[in-house]
């Protein structure tokens, strides 16, 4: 019996279609992989994530709740 050379066994019955799926399916992982390991990064240390200002830096006056003069 000669020997011959056969494709791998996993991309046996596999077609275009079936291949960019697989190609997509295999994005999808990788971009969950990606977001997985950045929330457990903001879980163990979420402070070294924030910036050194907060959204009240700018704010003044009413705004900031410094508003107990407007009720007279």
């Amino acid at each position: 019996m000669p020997f011959t050379r056969h494709p791998p066994l996993a991309l046996v019955g596999v077609d275009n279609e079936q291949r960019t799926a697989l190609a997509f399916v295999g994005l999808l992982m990788l971009f969950l992989v990606f977001l997985l390991v950045r929330c457990f990064r903001i879980l163990l240390d979420p402070y070294s994530r924030m910036p050194a200002s907060s959204w009240t830096d700018h704010k003044e006056g009413l705004e900031r709740g410094q508003f107990d003069y407007a009720l007279v």
